[in-house]
């Protein structure tokens, strides 16, 4: 019987620039830079990942799900799958909103309860959840839930 042998690795796509003079994440405000960059001007939702170091280092971005312009569908194994192979402590995921509307939902709440419960069984933290626009307007979905918006 031959059985074959597997590795999963990463593999860079592309590479990008964002105006820093570090590569630290120290909040929400630099995330959001890098998602309103990368999905922000999309006419469909996208949801980005950044992974992080525990020194809040970047270690990389990408881009986990594309949808339709009303939703997109999470297939939260593709977080998890990178945040492992990138060896990231901690991550932040993003979500565009192409009618550039910052609305909160219930089912962006409820997603990023159930990543951030996921998040603690792998001993990763997820420092937030951030829904961006067009316009480069952010909001922080953690912040307005904890205000209790």
């Amino acid at each position: 019987m031959i059985i074959d042998c597997v590795k999963l690795e990463l593999a860079i796509d592309h590479t990008f620039e964002i105006d820093t003079e570090t590569n630290l994440i120290f909040g929400v405000e630099c995330a959001g830079e890098i998602f309103s960059k990368k999905i922000g001007k999309s006419n469909v939702e996208n949801v980005g990942l950044i992974c992080l170091d525990s020194s809040n280092r970047i270690v990389n971005f990408a881009c986990v799900a594309i949808g339709n312009i009303e939703n997109v569908k999470v297939n939260i194994a593709e977080i998890f799958k990178i945040a492992l192979l990138s060896n990231s402590s901690q991550i932040i995921i993003a979500h565009n909103h192409p009618s550039g509307v910052l609305e909160i939902t219930e089912a962006d709440i409820s997603l990023t309860k159930k990543i951030g419960m996921i998040a603690k069984l792998f001993e990763i933290k997820l420092i937030d959840s951030l829904i961006v626009n067009c316009k480069e307007e952010i909001v922080s979905i953690r912040e307005s839930v904890a205000m209790g918006e």
